[in-house]
């Protein structure tokens, strides 16, 4: 009999520049604006990323807006 622990979500590949690039703006709360595909643009803190989302922080007192990777164009550091 399979237990939960034999289906686990493929893990975010670590090896790849992306992945690295993102993991070092999360570790070092640096301010980020994200571009989405539909030209929509947002300010925040990333906070984790998995394989299929970004969390980004826009503010204290404000709830982690999720971000489709699929939709992000770019993501840009803010000075």
């Amino acid at each position: 009999m399979n237990s939960a622990f034999d289906r686990r979500a493929p893990a975010l590949d670590t090896t790849q520049p992306g992945i690295r690039h993102v993991q070092d703006l999360i570790r070092h709360n640096t301010g980020v604006r994200v571009m989405l595909l539909n030209g929509q643009e947002l300010e925040g803190v990333l906070r984790w990323q998995d394989l299929r989302y970004l969390a980004l922080s826009p503010g204290e007192e404000q709830p982690i807006t999720l971000i489709n990777r699929e939709a992000v164009a770019l993501i840009r550091t803010l000075l």
